[in-house]
C-alpha cells in the first residue's frame, strides 16, 4: 500500500510540472506575436542626440612643461681666507639689504695667514733670485764662448785668405824652377831645396789655420754643453717670474683679507643658509652664508627643435604651482638659448615669475602652459563631433529633422575643440553625442543643445 501511494504522488507531481511548462510556453508564444503596426513604429523611432553649433572663434595649440622654481638671484658669501667666526649678525629666514653685515671674522687667524703668506713669498723670492743667478751665469758663459768663436771665425777667414794668396803666388815660382831644372840652369838638388823652402811657407800658414780650427771646435763643444745644461734646468726666466708672482698674489690676498674681516650681503634678499657659529671656521670650500632674492622666481625648461621657433622672449605664459592651488600665476619668457644643451640636446629657456606677495618659494613644483600656435576667426566645433575613418574626418550635420553625413577637413586641435578648414559653415549644428547610431538621412530627436 505504501509503494502504491508513493507512485501516485510521483505521478501527480509529474502532471503538475507538465501543466506549468505548457502554460509557460503558451504565454511566451503570445508575447512574441506583437501586432505588425507596433513593430514598424519601433523601427521608425527617432534617435536621441545631443548637438552643438559650429562657431567662429580663436583656437590655440598649447604644450605643458614642468620644473622646480628657483630664486632669481643667489649669492654665496665666501671669506677670502679661512678664519674663525667672531660674530654672527643674521639667522636663516632673515631679510637683509645689500651691504648689511652678515658675519665677522677673528683678526688673529688673518694675521697668521698674512705671516705665513709673507714667509712663503720671501722663500720664493730667495729661491727665484738664486735660480736666476745660476741661469744668468750659464747664459753669460755661453755668450762669452759665442764671442770668442766669433773672433776665431774672423781669424780663420783671414788666414784662409792668406793661405790661398800664398798658394797662388808660390805655384808660378815652382813652375819656373821646374823649367830651369829642365834647361839645366839648376841642378835637381837646387830645385828640391828651393821648392822645399817655398812649400814651408805654405805649411806654416796651414798649421796656423789647423790650430785655429781646433780651437773653434773646442769652443763650440763647450757651448753645446752649456746649452744642454740650460735646457736641463727645470725652469726658465718666465717660469721663475710666474712663481714669484703667484707668491706675491697670495700675500696681497692675505693682506686685503685683513680689511675684509666683515662679510657683507652683496644683494637684497633673505638668508637661506647659515653654516657657521661663533668660534667655528669659515672657509672657501663651504660658503658660510647664502642669500637669495625671491622677489621673483625662475623656472628653467627645455624646448625641442620643433617648439623653440614658436617661443619668443617677452611672451607671457600661465604658470601653475601645485602648492598654491588651481589658479595660475602669470610668467614671462625671460630668454631662450640660441643653441642646444650638450647633454639633453634641447634648447634651454627661462621663465620669470614675479613674487610680490612672497607666497611662492624656491623648490616648489610648477607647470607652465606655452601657447605654441594660435589662429583667430576660424570655424571650430567640439572634438567629440568628429568621426575619423582612416585619413578622413566626418560630422553629422542637422538638416531639418534628419542628419547629413558630411566629410570635413580639420586643422588645429586644442584637445577640446577642432578647427574646421572646409566642409562646414559657422552656425550649422553638428551631433556631438549619439552619432555612433546614425546613418545618412536618419531622423533624430535633439534632446540637448550645447551652448
Amino acid at each position: 500500500m505504501k509503494i502504491r501511494g508513493i507512485k501516485l504522488v510521483v505521478c501527480l507531481l509529474a502532471l503538475t510540472l507538465l501543466a506549468v511548462f505548457v502554460s509557460g510556453c503558451s504565454a511566451l508564444g503570445g508575447l512574441s506575436k506583437e501586432p505588425q503596426g507596433e513593430q514598424q513604429t519601433a523601427e521608425s523611432q527617432k534617435v536621441p542626440v545631443e548637438v552643438a553649433t559650429a562657431g567662429v572663434d580663436a583656437i590655440q595649440n598649447e604644450k605643458e612643461f614642468s620644473g622646480i622654481l628657483k630664486p632669481i638671484n643667489e649669492a654665496m658669501v665666501i671669506p677670502q681666507i679661512p678664519a674663525k667666526v667672531s660674530k654672527v649678525h643674521v639667522k636663516v629666514g632673515q631679510q637683509v639689504k645689500e651691504g648689511d653685515v652678515l658675519i665677522e671674522l677673528e683678526a688673529g687667524d688673518v694675521e697668521r695667514q698674512i705671516a705665513q703668506a709673507q714667509a712663503a713669498y720671501e722663500a720664493s723670492k730667495a729661491s727665484v733670485e738664486l735660480s736666476k743667478r745660476k741661469l744668468q751665469d750659464l747664459e753669460s758663459q755661453k755668450n762669452r764662448l759665442q764671442a770668442e768663436i766669433g773672433k776665431l771665425d774672423k781669424q780663420i777667414e783671414g788666414l784662409t785668405k792668406s793661405l790661398n794668396e800664398a798658394r797662388q803666388a808660390i805655384e808660378p815660382e815652382i813652375a819656373k824652377l821646374q823649367e830651369m831644372r829642365q834647361k839645366g840652369v839648376i841642378s835637381d838638388e837646387q830645385f828640391e831645396e828651393q821648392k822645399a823652402r817655398l812649400e814651408e811657407q805654405l805649411k806654416t800658414l796651414q798649421d796656423g789655420l789647423d790650430k785655429l780650427l781646433q780651437q773653434k771646435a773646442a769652443l763650440e763643444k763647450s757651448k753645446l754643453e752649456l746649452e744642454s745644461a740650460i735646457k736641463s734646468l727645470p725652469y726658465d726666466s718666465n717660469t721663475l717670474d710666474a712663481q714669484l708672482n703667484q707668491a706675491k698674489v697670495a700675500l696681497d690676498t692675505a693682506k686685503s683679507a685683513a680689511d675684509k674681516l666683515k662679510l657683507f650681503s652683496p644683494i637684497d634678499g633673505v638668508v637661506s643658509s647659515l653654516s657657521v657659529q661663533p668660534g667655528q671656521m669659515a672657509t672657501q670650500t663651504s660658503p658660510p652664508v647664502t642669500v637669495i632674492d625671491t622677489s621673483a622666481l625662475v623656472l628653467d625648461i627645455r624646448l625641442s627643435e620643433f617648439d623653440v621657433a614658436k617661443v619668443q622672449p617677452g611672451q607671457r605664459v600661465k604658470v601653475y604651482v601645485e602648492a598654491m592651488g588651481s589658479q595660475p600665476v602669470e610668467g614671462v619668457i625671460e630668454w631662450v638659448s640660441p643653441s642646444t644643451d650638450l647633454r639633453s640636446q634641447a634648447y634651454p629657456a627661462r621663465i620669470k615669475v614675479e613674487n610680490v606677495s612672497g607666497k611662492l618659494r624656491p623648490g616648489m613644483f610648477a607647470r607652465v602652459i606655452l601657447v605654441l600656435d594660435r589662429k583667430d576667426n576660424v570655424v571650430v566645433v567640439p572634438k567629440r563631433s568628429i568621426i575619423r575613418q582612416g585619413d578622413h574626418a566626418y560630422v553629422f550635420v542637422i538638416k531639418g529633422k534628419a542628419v547629413e553625413r558630411r566629410e570635413v577637413k580639420v586643422g588645429m586641435d586644442d584637445g577640446e575643440r577642432v578647427e574646421i578648414i572646409s566642409g562646414l559653415q559657422s552656425g550649422e549644428q553638428v551631433v556631438v553625442k549619439g552619432q555612433a547610431y546614425l546613418k545618412e538621412g536618419q531622423e533624430v530627436n535633439v534632446v540637448r543643445q550645447e551652448g
